[in-house]
């Protein structure tokens, strides 16, 4: 597949160490957005009390570009954020002094230019607390993707010190892929919220994930990206599937999520289990394998959307 799709993909895995006890739930996504937010405003912001859209410095500000991010383009309503943060997995942790969590955040295109302030935000998340009984950790280190399979050290702790690297994920290599695969398993790490004929729903199929991630790969593409990149231009996308097989194991889970804008408990829930999918996946492959970077559906900022691809040698068991 070669497309001009020009889109780095600035991947990163913080490490962090536990200075006093406090929990981390279930699905810590939005409680790491949550507190991150907080510091990064507290960070940047110059008026404090003021909403961002009546600020004078909305326009050119970090955090309003990072984390309310808004969109001057009359076709783009809901921006998708240039940051993502994620837990790696879901489970909660009772944190003691001395626990390490891990968790990771991209950052799309442009976004990676601020990257010292998100480093800076996340130690001051550190010194704020979050979670249950507002837990203080330091910050560790902070590793970055310079391929599928390979992370590099870019900070520690100790030194302090921001190792500058440019190399990244970028979304041409991804979908250079020369894998072809005959069967592979699509599994979820965290819920998809994907929204078929206007409802949230659990009846998702391959055709759904492969229209969410060219749709949202499109809008990010335009916004923060070289230039917009259609996945599915030129291709017959029923006629693809007639030579794909798949078997689903999807249902709905529930989970909670506090938010401080609302200071109340909210219902979050998504899709989660696995899809097998065999058959001739030459030119959907590449997409499925680029999804994993990107996360499809609703509230991929705070890492709802994630899955994995895994190459199998048989059917779902």
């Amino acid at each position: 597949m070669v497309i001009n799709a020009d889109l780095p993909i600035h991947r990163y895995e913080v490490k962090i160490k536990a200075l006093t006890p406090f929990s981390i739930p279930y699905f810590p996504g939005s409680m790491l957005r949550g507190a991150f937010g907080v510091a990064l405003k507290r960070a940047v912001c110059l008026n404090q009390k003021k909403e961002c859209s009546a600020c004078l410095l909305n326009k050119t500000c970090i955090y309003r570009f990072l984390f309310e991010t808004q969109s001057d383009l009359p076709d783009i309503t809901n921006p998708p954020h240039p940051l993502m943060l994620y837990p790696l997995a879901l489970g909660g942790k009772k944190m003691r002094r001395g626990s390490v969590y891990q968790f990771g955040f991209t950052l799309f295109g442009r976004a990676n230019a601020y990257l010292p302030y998100v480093i800076y935000a996340l130690m001051q998340m550190g010194r704020l607390g979050m979670g249950k009984g507002k837990g203080k950790f330091e910050l560790k280190e902070i590793k970055k993707f310079i391929s599928p399979k390979r992370k590099r050290l870019i900070f520690r702790q100790e030194t302090g010190q921001l190792v500058s690297l440019d190399t990244c994920l970028n979304a041409t290599q991804i979908l250079q892929n020369n894998d072809s695969p005959s069967n592979i398993i699509l599994e979820t790490i965290t819920p998809l919220r994907l929204k078929i004929k206007g409802r949230l729903t659990d009846k998702i199929t391959l055709k759904d994930i492969l229209l969410a991630i060219a749709r949202r790969f499109k809008v990010l593409t335009q916004l923060y990206g070289q230039v917009k990149s259609d996945l599915l231009q030129g291709m017959e996308i029923g006629t693809t599937l007639k030579e794909v097989k798949t078997e689903t194991r999807l249902s709905w889970t529930d989970f909670k999520r506090f938010s401080k804008r609302q200071n109340t408990y909210m219902q979050l829930g998504g899709a989660m289990g696995r899809m097998s999918i065999s058959g001739n996946l030459s030119s959907i492959y590449p997409l499925l394998k680029l999804g994993e970077y990107i996360h499809i559906g609703k509230n991929t900022a705070f890492g709802l959307g994630r899955y994995r691809i895994c190459q199998i040698k048989s059917g779902l068991s």
